[in-house]
């Protein structure tokens, strides 16, 4: 954008970068417009029930939005409805509609990151092909490795363990060590800060919470800060910049800065 501007007298014109949004896909509970400002949501849609819009009922994309916000301001979602919360528990779409929300996050939603703060503990080929696909049209999938660990250490969450796609795990507040609910193992790319994080609400409240969502979800946030400065970057290209700028600990771990 060019601007004119007086200079010790001189008119002179001056070249001011704007930079367009970042535009990332929510695949979770929706979002709720009383929590985040209507103008960082994009029209999305809700594929557990198509009848119903995708406002969030539960809270949880909510906050994983709120955490991604407070550290890319300029951010756009699409909310992505996959879970809900129905009569005291939840349900979720089935694999093949998964798999069809992630292709649609690509083709209709034009999102530039996919942010999965949920996940399957079997490997399903609908969802590998629909993560490879997003790969190959230059989306990062970003997703949750799961919290866990303490009930089911060995378990390993799908899509996070798929190779293109950057799982994060948790560390504690002064990213020292792995948050005892956090999965760990090698198929688990970085960790960052989950626990006393700071969400917002359904009704846009303020609370602290823990979770490898939150994680995802300012790992997020950082890719696109990056992408937000230099919009060619490949999903390769974004997960090295993202390892490569991660304090390595005593343990071997990745942990984002």
């Amino acid at each position: 954008m060019l601007c004119l501007a007086v200079i010790g007298g001189i008119i002179a014109t001056v070249e001011y970068i704007t930079r367009d949004p970042v535009i990332i896909g929510i695949i979770d509970t929706g979002i709720s417009r009383d929590a985040i400002d209507s103008d960082h949501i994009l029209a999305g849609k809700n594929y557990l029930d198509p009848s119903l819009d995708a406002e969030d009922t539960y809270g949880h994309g909510t906050a994983v939005a709120s955490v991604i916000l407070k550290e890319l301001p300029q951010a756009q979602f699409v909310p992505l409805v996959s879970n809900a919360y129905n009569k005291g528990r939840i349900e979720q779409v089935d694999n093949d509609v998964f798999a069809q929300m992630i292709r649609d996050a690509v083709d209709v939603y034009g999102c530039q990151i996919i942010n999965i703060s949920v996940g399957l503990i079997l490997d399903k080929p609908s969802i590998r092909e629909a993560v490879a696909y997003a790969e190959e049209k230059g989306v990062l999938v970003v997703a949750s490795a799961g919290n866990d660990y303490a009930e089911g250490g060995e378990f390993v969450y799908y899509p996070a363990a798929y190779e293109t796609v950057l799982s994060v795990g948790s560390v504690n507040k002064k990213k020292k060590e792995i948050s005892d609910f956090s999965q760990r193992g090698d198929w688990v790319n970085i960790y960052a800060r989950g626990e006393e994080i700071t969400i917002r609400t359904l009704s846009g409240d303020k609370r602290e919470s823990e979770g490898t969502s939150y994680s995802a979800a300012l790992v997020t946030a950082r890719a696109g800060r990056l992408l937000q400065k230099n919009p060619n970057l490949t999903p390769t290209e974004l997960r090295e910049k993202l390892l490569n700028k991660a304090k390595q600990l005593e343990s071997g771990i990745k942990v984002l800065k």
